[in-house]
């Protein structure tokens, strides 16, 4: 095989690559790396024992709108007082009656050695909106099992 085959050989196989990537289906299944909002909380959450309690607002930054919402949420095995605040980015919101809705959550691990500081919490509702918020807590709180949080408009 001469270089010049080689050469017309790998131009195939990359226009061959180019046009698989640019179909849309695989387009549509890869995550949308720009938020379509952005949202402030400030939350308070009290747990004493078997059961706790959050309540707290915040803002949504949405198509050049600001809109108020409340934060509910209940955890379980909880025990202490804590505030939260967390700031971040909404993907796949395209209408804002999607915000609204119960979020479940998952906490992205801390290094080792890591007690304090923010952390990083991904929820996602029924509606297929995802949050990314970066929180930080003051006050003692041992938690147990991972929350969910309900969120209405105001």
């Amino acid at each position: 095989m001469t270089t010049r085959d080689r050469r017309a050989m790998i131009g195939g196989i990359g226009t061959l690559l180019l046009a698989a990537l640019a179909r849309p289906g695989l387009a549509q299944r890869r995550p949308d790396p720009n938020p379509d909002a952005f949202i402030e909380i400030e939350q308070v959450r009290v747990g004493l024992l078997a059961i706790g309690a959050a309540v707290g607002g915040g803002r949504l930054r949405f198509r050049g709108d600001v809109h108020s919402f409340s934060v509910r949420g209940l955890e379980f095995g909880s025990v202490g007082i804590a505030t939260l605040t967390a700031s971040g980015e909404v993907f796949g919101l395209r209408r804002l009656e999607d915000f609204t809705g119960h979020y479940d959550e998952r906490v992205a691990a801390r290094p080792p050695g890591g007690e304090g500081g923010s952390e990083t919490r991904f929820l996602r509702n029924q509606a297929g909106v995802e949050l990314r918020l970066r929180t930080d807590r003051a006050g003692g709180q041992f938690r147990i099992a991972p929350a969910g949080i309900d969120i209405a408009l105001r």
